[in-house]
């Protein structure tokens, strides 16, 4: 029995680290598998035509693991570019075709915060494992800059957003044959870096070829500049600069469009019917002008309709004997006369029909019978007064509040 023992146990080590060695084994061929998702291969060929149109090709060689790379890439392409002060710049891109392998594969292009992306691959397809290459071919325009001195082609590569390392990036440009090339550089690294891990293999009139030296880690890329004389290509005119301004920028020129809209209807109103009118000699008045009691001198000058001037037309009608007021502890009231007094206003005839036979209490329990008094008061009072003493210009008012909203 003890023998036997003996000999199962050390059988058992073995068994148990085998076990464990091969363990590690499958963990470390996990890691290296998910660690070695990645780019070998980045070549982006770009051909600078005569209209300043760009046709580039890229070809991008993966590995797939299932990690990330599942059934397809993504391939996202800045098109929008803002400047200090606000003003938009895009780029066109068209895309004209993209294949897998040799042969065309599924694409769409969607909007993104600051361009386009293609997303390239079938959502009911997962690739194999292994090594893919795609192949990007698509027309941009607006990407020359046409300096000074010479002219510049400034092109990011690679992009900056690839979530896994590139092996090796290549960046040809072919320009119109014979063309020489003033001066060039590169850079890698993050956006906005200026690393120089890169190396020029060819540089000559016509063509220009750089590539890396090191692997790209995620988010960093390989940016070249190629600058070359002027009157090689053809510049956009003026007239297509400013259209272009104009479609890259449409919020802001609408809204500086309305502005100038507005400032000038407010203008035009103001000169039409908003200017005082010219003055004259001052002549001091010791009295109301005729047909304008007290209510019609409240209304005239605040342009508009009170309590005051409810309370002034009921004294006035008082002192000319059509009524009486009563000043009580809890208000007041008035009595309708029934004898002639003075020459009433046009207003104040109005307010005195209004008002009930005998004793009216101006009280909130008596809300219905004030308020009809002082609807028939008001009512009088625009209709004598607005429009020849002063206007409101309502229909001028009302029609800016509207091209304002619109603007």
């Amino acid at each position: 029995m003890v023998r036997l023992l003996r000999v199962i146990l050390p059988q058992s080590r073995a068994l148990m680290a085998g076990l464990l060695a091969a363990f590690m084994l499958f963990v470390a061929a996990s890691a290296t598998a998910l660690a070695y998702e990645r780019i070998t291969l980045f070549s982006s060929e770009v051909t600078v035509n005569p209209d300043s149109s760009l046709t580039v090709r890229e070809t991008i060689d993966v590995n797939a693991e299932g990690n990330v790379i599942k059934r397809g890439i993504f391939r996202d392409i800045p098109t929008t570019y803002s400047d200090g002060h606000g003003t938009r710049f895009r780029v066109g891109l068209e895309v004209e075709s993209v294949t897998r392998d040799g042969r065309d594969e599924p694409y769409s292009v969607l909007d993104i915060s600051n361009g386009k992306r293609i997303r390239i691959g079938n959502p009911d397809v997962f690739l194999t494992v292994g090594p893919h290459r795609y192949v990007i071919t698509y027309r941009t325009t607006r990407q020359i800059a046409f300096l000074e001195n010479y002219d510049e082609l400034y092109w990011n590569v690679t992009g900056n957003d690839w979530q896994f390392p590139i092996d090796r990036a290549i960046a040809i440009v072919n320009l119109p044959a014979g063309t020489r090339i003033l001066q060039s550089a590169a850079y890698t690294g993050p956006q906005g870096a200026r690393g120089t891990d890169f190396r020029v293999i060819t540089q000559a009139p016509g063509r220009y070829e750089a590539e890396t030296t090191r692997t790209l880690a995620p988010g960093e890329g390989f940016t070249i500049a190629v600058g070359f004389p002027k009157g090689i290509l053809t510049p956009p005119t003026a007239s297509e600069e400013a259209g272009a301004f104009v479609s890259d920028n449409a919020g802001i020129v609408a809204a500086i469009l309305g502005v100038l809209a507005v400032l000038g209807y407010y203008l035009y109103a103001w000169n039409a019917v908003g200017r005082d009118p010219p003055k004259g000699v001052i002549i001091p008045l010791f009295s109301p002008p005729t047909g304008m009691g007290p209510a019609g001198a409240r209304y005239v000058t605040k342009q508009g309709f009170d309590d005051r001037g409810f309370a002034a037309a009921l004294v006035g009608l008082a002192v000319k004997g059509w009524l009486k007021i009563w000043d009580e502890e809890d208000g007041f009231s008035v009595t309708k006369l029934t004898e002639k007094g003075q020459p009433m206003t046009q207003a104040e005839a109005a307010l005195f029909r209004a008002i009930p036979a005998g004793t009216t209490d101006l009280k909130k329990e008596n809300h219905v019978k004030v308020r009809a008094m002082r609807n028939a008061l008001e009512g009088a009072l625009k209709k004598e007064h607005e429009g020849a003493a002063f206007m409101r210009n309502a229909k001028w008012f009302w029609i800016g509040i509207a091209v304002s909203a619109v603007a």
